[in-house]
């Protein structure tokens, strides 16, 4: 997928999961696994968390005395109208994340997606690899990045990060829509390794208009970084 002579995955960490396309599963799994996914996304929506223990048991205290927290749903709804509309969100969101899995990999990218951020729908990250020959000056590297291009508000911010194994770089910009003015925030981060006969390239891009989930995602894109390989295929 990377390159002749190149494989690379992703592993992802506890928290995310790697989003499979039509392309990469038969249509059996695939359902299986979008029913999995959408009772995730519904728990970590909806679900009150654990009861606590100091409180006793909800179901023996009277529902007018009952914490707002700690009651039961069907009490209120007893034509099960919530659990529908809490059901169709869960549902809409799997389906937006297959569909944009479904819409890049063509271009040889994999979506990746966090449950990790407060109060939201899993977010999605593109993950991609390329390989290209040595002394390579990196536009192509700069211009997925965010670096160049496009019409942002102000001057991208370009951090240069310390990795273990290869040269890093985060570029978080701001941006306006030419459609409608509204405003969106990205944080790319990306890798460059050198070996003896090319350079490896990963990048990682998150995009979005909410734009109070940047701080967690620059927190997140350096979790996720470690978590892909590439390795030389077997020749």
């Amino acid at each position: 997928m990377a390159g002749e002579g190149w494989t690379w995955q992703v592993a992802p960490p506890e928290g995310w999961l790697l989003v499979p396309t039509a392309a990469t599963l038969p249509p059996d799994l695939l359902a299986a696994w979008e029913q999995e996914v959408a009772g995730l996304v519904r728990s970590s929506l909806f679900d009150d968390g654990p009861e606590r223990e100091s409180d006793g048991d909800p179901a023996d205290r009277d529902p007018a005395d009952r914490n707002p927290a700690d009651r039961n749903p069907a009490d209120e709804d007893p034509d099960g109208v919530l659990d529908a509309v809490r059901d169709g969100i869960a549902a809409e969101s799997v389906a937006n994340l297959r569909a944009f899995a479904d819409g890049v990999i063509d271009g040889g990218a994999l979506v990746v997606a966090t449950f990790r951020v407060p109060d939201s729908a899993p977010v999605p990250v593109l993950a991609t690899v390329g390989i290209e020959p040595l002394g390579d000056p990196g536009d192509d590297l700069m211009t997925a990045l965010g670096a160049t291009g496009g019409s942002p508000v102000a001057p991208p911010r370009i951090e240069h990060v310390d990795l273990p194994d290869g040269d890093g770089m985060r570029v978080t910009r701001l941006d306006l829509d030419p459609q409608n003015g509204g405003a969106w925030v990205s944080v790319c981060l990306g890798r460059r390794t050198e070996h003896a006969d090319a350079v490896v390239d990963t990048v990682l891009q998150w995009r979005s208009q909410d734009l109070l989930q940047g701080p967690a995602m620059t927190e997140l894109l350096d979790e996720l970084l470690p978590a892909v390989s590439i390795l030389r295929s077997a020749q």
